[in-house]
């Protein structure tokens, strides 16, 4: 209760949030100033109220036997947002390596500092530049709990190719789509089974969504 937590839960996962929302803000600027583009082009859409979650996260150890049968506690895919702000305190997060689509690596264990995980809503704005990080989570037979920052935008940012990195040798590979379509969309399919990855051609299936109107 808040008579025994102090910091109160509340509170202290209030005062985490808004940590980690001026951290994406640092964030948003550094994306666009790497990418050569006017500072503030993604950061203006997150300060006017993003679709973020906050997510603590515990996966309980597996027995061998159940590893065996099935090493996957959660299957392959790209988060839907902007990026993601990641800690873990055991191995079990693993990314495709980006010198080989064919192996999978594990995520770094570091107790200060969050790993950051490109999501769609960057390689859509990049027209591919930028990729979505795949990853996964292993069953694993220690304990492991993670804190999940999901970055996204303000519900109505249009989200597609930016001028800089469309032309007549590289069109939009991307269709247009608001933020709370992408998630709204993204959601719905992975209740109705769709997947979000394609584990034949190593693909994204969330951030290469083909949507009609934004």
């Amino acid at each position: 209760s808040e008579e025994i937590l102090q910091p109160g839960f509340t509170t202290f996962m209030d005062d985490l949030y808004q940590r980690q929302n001026q951290l994406g803000d640092a964030l948003m600027v550094a994306f666009a100033e790497m990418l050569g583009l006017e500072k503030d082009v993604f950061g203006r859409h997150f300060r006017q109220g993003d679709m973020g979650t906050i997510r603590l996260l515990y996966y309980p150890g597996a027995e061998k036997q159940e590893i065996e049968k099935a090493n996957r506690g959660i299957s392959a895919h790209t988060d839907f947002e902007v990026f993601t702000l990641m800690h873990q305190n055991a191995p079990g997060l693993q990314f495709i390596s980006p010198c080989d689509p064919q192996t999978w690596i594990d995520a770094p264990v570091r107790p200060a500092e969050f790993v950051v995980i490109v999501g769609d809503v960057l390689e859509r704005f990049t027209n591919g530049q930028l990729k979505a990080t795949p990853h996964r989570v292993l069953k694993t037979v220690h304990e492991r709990r993670s804190i999940i920052r999901f970055n996204a935008m303000h519900p109505d940012t249009l989200v597609q190719p930016l001028p800089e990195f469309v032309s007549e040798e590289n069109p939009p590979k991307y269709t247009p789509v608001r933020m709370k379509t992408h998630m709204k969309t993204t959601m719905d399919n992975l209740r109705n089974g769709i997947g979000a990855w394609d584990s034949e051609t190593n693909t994204s299936l969330t951030a290469n969504y083909v949507y009609e109107s934004p």
